[in-house]
């Protein structure tokens, strides 16, 4: 059964929340107002500075922040982890590779039981860590 927590590593370990950012960021550059000065003058002194601007854009956007924050958090649940922990999370959560809970075991050199048991206490841990409450 699939939960919060398996869509947020699968999001995570497949790419999603960094194309989330990339796609936020792009719509972001796009133009937002038309001019309508038709016929009109042009201003002579007026200074832009579209760098600039464009950080401020993207640091006051909310859904941007929020995708940013969820991939800093993950980083920071991840560096809690062990290697091997690391290491089924990244197996079974990849969805562009699609393995089987016998291919994960496989690779680990762990039975079936085994990967389902360190996959649940990897799930405890972070539903206790101070992450949980903004997954998603």
């Amino acid at each position: 059964m699939a939960d919060k927590i398996d869509k947020y590593f699968s999001d995570y370990y497949s790419g999603v929340i960094d194309m989330q950012i990339k796609l936020r960021k792009d719509e972001l550059k796009l133009p937002v107002s038309i001019d309508e000065n038709i016929g009109g003058g042009k201003a002579e002194n007026k200074r832009s500075f579209p760098l600039e601007n464009n950080m401020i854009i993207e640091e006051s956007d909310y859904t941007l922040q929020s995708f940013i924050r969820d991939k800093e958090f993950m980083d920071s649940f991840l560096k809690m982890l062990i290697d091997e922990e690391r290491a089924l999370l990244a197996l079974r959560y990849d969805r562009r590779r699609r393995r089987s809970w016998v291919q994960v075991a496989k690779m680990l050199n762990k039975s079936e039981r085994q990967c389902y048991r360190d996959l649940d206490q990897i799930k405890d841990t972070y539903r206790n860590s101070l992450f949980y409450g903004d997954c998603g």
